[in-house]
């Protein structure tokens, strides 16, 4: 098949104009298998449209360009970002045919940086930069990966007529066949956005329902431009990553818009089909992405190196600055949870991909240097976490920050009272721990300890502690091995606060929080921002100064929101149930004859059966395990442990 030749466009370059003279571009097309996806009746599947991609050769220059406007910095730039590179191609404003996407090409090795902008309805839009990095294609060492091109990201715009692009490249290092494509993904005969393919029933070994997924016919997907045919590997995780695009799309452009991005893979970049094997929009609808079948471990081209052990479901959008809507969340929880629930993948475990450890729900930046799935969507990470958990009908977070060996169970950590040396015993999922680690010494200078989980965000859990001479709080940062990094102060004037419970992401805005009780009664919640300090704190409660135990269990209830559980003078237990924003739904008792023991404990999931639980000891020493049903309530009490009255600071 022949696509639309590119009109003929002038490139300035400093050693003078080049005239590029355009050439039809061939695809060729691969057989089509049978396709094993029949949308609903009710769903209009589109006519299947190639569109056309246009290529514009870019020849760079070693000469000065002279003074060029200063480009804008992208929020994935740091300090040095552009240090070393010079631009090599500076081109006019190009007036091209129609197109709905531009990225930079080329190939080969090449440190590459573009700036494209675009012409629509006669404005001209600002510059924008086209974040790039191998981390993003088919694994090398695949058949896929054998012919292939580098390139940037594509810039998804309105219908554009007109372009005007620059790259910067290392002085004498230009990259080979620089390239500009330009993609038009065609028309559709859809007069408005297709229903998706349901299915909400599960089926009687998968715990989650499969959600509403569109199908690729039903985006118009062009089959004849597939290459190579699926490949299959396995489901391990899951990756989350965004598409660079603007997100003011309306429902009816998502079809072309994934066209786009289809025909920039396969056509551009030489893959054999689209890299993610899914797309998910702001409204909350489901794509499939990648050919091959929904249910099966469809080898991707989305996470250099990890495609094979994990699939991919792309945010359709930029998410760097832009709040990920509640719609686009609950769909990623309800697709993940349904994956999970086909591949048999623990949520709850984290996943070890050759020697590297990440949730079973990780970012795409966790695997890459790059600022993909963007801040803001990165930072809701644990809102879709906890999703797929309520979809799956598993309580709380496993962990509930407490994991500091990495090995995806919840462990404990106690001060010893003879020489005030700190311990952590690696949780081992079945009520049992491994042989205690010493993580320091000189923990005698601290009145109060707690784990707050990941709260610096480097992806380890932490630890927490006021200093008794000044009642200064401080951050110990987890480091490899169950080990702990330097501290440093991150709060001071505590000496007010007669509790400090870790209760997890408190707010829902993807950061872990603490909560704290002041010598009034008064509880303040210290929101996190994510990187190590707090937000600005403010009351939550009054009347707390009865309570003589105040614990955060996690997510108790499995309602998807994390609670608090408190004892009361009178020993009666009882929860308060977070309503996910400054306050607290219904409170109500969940048990009485509390006062028995010296202390309790949110100890995440101990007996390895997905549901939080309540660690509490004895004033003689022994250790009982309140196993959580995941509803607020317990299951039979068992002692597993002695010998504990030789330490405090329990937590």
């Amino acid at each position: 098949m022949t696509l639309r030749p590119w009109r003929h466009a002038a490139l300035f370059m400093a050693v003078g104009t080049l005239v590029a003279t355009a050439l039809p571009v061939t695809a060729v097309a691969a057989p089509t298998p049978p396709d094993t996806h029949t949308p609903s009746s009710a769903a209009p599947v589109l006519d299947p449209s190639s569109g056309a991609l246009q290529t514009v050769p870019l020849r760079g220059s070693t000469r000065s360009f002279g003074s060029l406007p200063a480009m804008p910095a992208a929020p994935w730039d740091t300090e040095d970002a552009h240090a070393g590179l010079v631009p090599v191609v500076y081109s006019e404003e190009l007036e091209v045919d129609p197109f709905r996407l531009a990225a930079v090409t080329w190939v080969g090795e090449g440190d590459v940086t573009a700036w494209v902008r675009t012409r629509q309805d006669g404005e001209w839009s600002q510059w924008y930069e086209l974040p790039h990095g191998d981390d993003h294609a088919p694994d090398p060492d695949s058949a896929e990966g054998a012919d292939v091109r580098n390139g940037t990201d594509p810039l998804l715009v309105p219908s554009s007529d007109a372009v005007q692009v620059r790259v910067d490249a290392p002085r004498g290092r230009a990259a080979t066949d620089l390239r500009l494509d330009l993609i038009d993904p065609g028309l559709s005969s859809a007069a408005s956005p297709p229903d998706a393919e349901i299915q909400t029933e599960p089926s009687a070994s998968v715990a989650a329902a499969r959600p509403s997924i569109v199908t690729r016919a039903q985006w118009g997907a062009d089959e004849s431009l597939r290459g190579t045919p699926p490949q299959y590997g396995q489901v391990n995780g899951a990756f989350v990553h965004h598409t660079v695009n603007a997100n003011d799309y309306s429902e009816a452009e998502v079809p072309a818009l994934i066209r786009s991005i289809y025909l920039y893979h396969v056509q551009s970049r030489g893959w054999s089909d689209i890299g993610y094997n899914f797309i998910i929009d702001r409204f909350g609808r489901i794509w499939e992405g990648r050919y091959g079948g929904m249910d099966r471990a469809v080898i991707g081209a989305h996470t250099l190196g990890y495609n094979d052990d994990a699939f991919a479901a792309s945010a359709l959008g930029n998410y760097e600055d832009a709040t990920p809507t509640n719609a686009m969340l609950s769909a990623y929880a309800r697709l993940f949870a349904w994956k999970f629930s086909v591949h048999g993948v623990n949520p709850l475990a984290r996943v070890n991909y050759d020697g590297e450890s990440w949730p079973a729900v990780a970012g795409h930046r966790d695997a890459a240097s790059t600022a993909c799935p963007g801040a803001r969507l990165y930072a809701r990470l644990a809102t879709i976490r906890s999703g797929v958990l309520r979809e799956m009908n598993i309580g709380g977070d496993a962990t509930h920050g407490r994991d500091f060996d990495g090995n995806g169970r919840a462990d404990l950590v106690a001060r010893q009272r003879s020489d005030a040396s700190l311990w952590f015993w690696g949780g081992l999922g079945s009520a049992t721990f491994d042989r205690r680690d010493r993580l320091g010494t000189g923990w005698s200078a601290f009145n109060a300890l707690v784990l707050p989980g990941d709260w610096d965000g480097d992806g380890r859990d932490d630890v927490i502690a006021r200093r008794r001479a000044d009642a200064s709080l401080w951050l110990y940062p987890g480091a490899r091995g169950g080990n702990l990094g330097p501290p440093l102060v991150i709060g001071r004037g505590w000496r007010s606060v007669s509790a400090i419970v870790a209760p997890g992401d408190w707010d829902r805005d993807g950061a872990a929080d603490l909560i704290a009780r002041r010598t009034n009664g008064e509880l303040w919640l210290y929101p996190g921002n994510g990187s190590g300090r707090f937000g600005t704190p403010r009351p939550i409660g009054s009347g707390w100064a009865g309570m003589t135990a105040i614990v955060g269990p996690g997510d108790w209830n499995s309602d998807g929101i994390v609670d608090l559980v408190a004892r009361r003078s009178n020993g009666e237990l009882w929860l308060y149930p977070g309503n996910g924003r400054d306050g607290f739904g219904k409170a109500r008792r969940i048990g009485t004859g509390w006062n028995s023991v010296a202390g309790i404990v949110g100890s995440g999931d101990i007996d390895g059966d997905r549901v939080l639980d309540l660690l509490a000891w004895r004033p003689n020493g022994v250790m009982l395990l309140y196993p959580g049903i995941g509803t607020g309530g317990f299951r039979t009490v068992r002692e597993i442990g002695t010998g504990w009255n030789a330490y405090d600071l329990r937590s």
